[in-house]
């Protein structure tokens, strides 16, 4: 399954005062196998399923996700 699959079928959630946003899968609960955290991230595995992803900052991973094709924006990215 591809991570937008994955992403579709998970619960979410928004914190209206910070903007962070959580991605939880329905069933799967426990220790995770591994956990991946980046700028502006989390992300934690359970074999090859994502157990959950939580953006803390949205604008830093907007920034991260862009820079490869920051030059082909009709924008500018703020820091």
């Amino acid at each position: 399954m591809t991570l937008p699959d994955q992403l579709r079928s998970m619960h979410q959630s928004v914190d209206a005062d910070t903007g962070a946003i959580l991605f939880r899968h329905p069933t799967l609960q426990g220790i995770p196998d591994l956990v991946v955290e980046g700028d502006g991230y989390t992300m934690e595995f359970m074999g090859p399923t994502l157990l959950c992803l939580d953006i803390i900052d949205p604008g830093a991973l907007g920034r991260l996700l862009a820079e490869p094709i920051k030059q082909q924006l009709p924008v500018g990215l703020g820091h």
